[in-house]
């Protein structure tokens, strides 16, 4: 029987901020240590994973789930920060906003496509911290954002609302009436999940439990897997629209910086353009950054060829993959991945197909018009809820629809 590697309970609590702490105290060491770094570093980052298998969960699945996939991506931040050592390559700088210079978007620092390059005087950047507590204080910030907006490695398809000098009170207003839309867009969908036969509230489960839809017809299971992506959506959009709120309302943020977490829903002509532009903006730099690795430093193919880009399309949806599949792992304990992998990387391979359908159709000559937006449109959303309904089965069948109670404005929640 292998050793346990149980810690006391105050690190199964504080396991994500220790996750973060890691990454921002491997950051600091810096990359001239960097075998010091790693052999310090490592050990613990695995140790600190392994107490997900440990944690004594009485809370609903979903949150475990959710908590799981946090821990799993703090991994991938770890291999971006200290393994691929992308902050010192490509020297990440906040972007100070005013004065004559002017932005504009491009490949950014160290050629990494998405970011944000500065023009003009007043916009030379300072080099990268190089004292420890200065490179822990540059990774404080880096860990207050996910797209690292405002920043020079800020990911490509970020929505651009404001601008720097945008009003402060008038962004406040604005964003607390989208965060009360969302929240009674969240409050209906929640509750009517869980007054759906596949959910409930935790309170009264041993009443009235939920049932799998695992036997379900086909079109029941692609509805309730767009009811489980919008349901998703409004709850992401909801925190990310509050910690917006609260960043620029005490100064931490400048209204540039706190941007939608999502982007513009009329770009949803296409399976690449659903997740390259509107959804997976969060998880874009973990996932992108392995894969521009591999393509261009030790592979050395050529930018833009059929393989470079292929390649880091799987290698994207491979580690998406990972930090969802193995959230689930974690869960329950088992090599157990609720079906991630096979959605996941199902998601690159129609990617790949559908993009040469595209090509195709120019070649025939077809344009960009209106009739061939909503025949994507139709296409984006049978291709994703069709290659999505295992994997929200799974969910289901593991009761991430029993809820605790909500407000339930609507009054259409379950009751007994």
């Amino acid at each position: 029987m292998p050793p346990s590697l149980e810690l006391p309970s105050i690190f199964i609590d504080l396991q994500i901020p220790l996750l973060y702490l890691n990454n921002i105290f491997a950051l600091a060491i810096g990359p001239q240590h960097q075998g010091l770094r790693v052999a310090v570093s490592l050990p613990v980052h695995i140790l600190l994973i392994a107490q997900s298998l440990y944690r004594q969960w009485r809370g609903p699945w979903g949150d475990h789930y959710a908590l799981n996939c946090v821990v799993c991506s703090c991994t991938f931040i770890y291999v971006d920060w200290v393994l691929l050592k992308s902050p010192d390559k490509e020297a990440w700088r906040k972007i100070q906003y005013g004065g004559s210079g002017s932005k504009a978007k491009g490949k950014g620092v160290g050629g990494v496509k998405g970011g944000v390059k500065e023009q003009g005087k007043g916009k030379n950047a300072a080099s990268v911290p190089q004292t420890f507590w200065g490179r822990v204080w540059w990774g404080l910030r880096l860990s207050t954002t996910a797209r690292y907006v405002g920043w020079s490695c800020e990911v490509k398809n970020v929505p651009k609302e404001v601008d720097a000098g945008y009003s402060r009170i008038r962004f406040i207003a604005r964003k607390t009436l989208r965060a009360v839309f969302f929240y009674f867009l969240k409050d209906f969908i929640y509750a009517y999940a869980a007054a759906s036969p596949h959910g409930t509230w935790r309170d009264i489960a041993h009443l009235r439990p939920a049932v799998s839809n695992a036997d379900a017809s086909f079109w029941s299971r692609f509805s309730y897997a767009w009811l489980h992506i919008v349901l998703a959506y409004a709850a992401l959009e909801l925190w990310s629209t509050g910690y917006g709120i609260i960043s620029v309302a005490t100064g931490l943020a400048n209204p540039r910086d706190c941007p939608s977490a999502f982007g513009d829903l009329k770009r949803l002509v296409s399976v690449r353009n659903a997740w390259s532009v509107v959804w997976h903006q969060n998880c874009r730099r973990v996932c992108s950054a392995p894969g521009i690795y591999v393509a261009r430093d030790v592979l050395r193919l050529p930018r833009g060829s059929f393989a470079s880009k292929y390649l880091q399309l799987f290698i994207g949806f491979g580690i998406s993959a990972l930090v969802h599949g193995g959230a689930s792992m974690l869960v329950h304990r088992s090599f157990e991945d609720d079906a991630a992998f096979g959605f996941f990387i199902g998601q690159a391979v129609i990617i790949m197909v559908e993009d040469h359908v595209i090509d195709f159709g120019k070649r025939l000559g077809l344009k960009d018009s209106l009739f061939w937006r909503l025949v994507g449109f139709c296409w984006t959303v049978f291709a994703i809820g069709a290659s999505c309904e295992r994997y929200t089965s799974k969910m289901i069948g593991n009761e991430i629809w029993v809820l605790d109670r909500a407000p339930d404005w609507f009054g259409i929640g379950p009751v007994v």
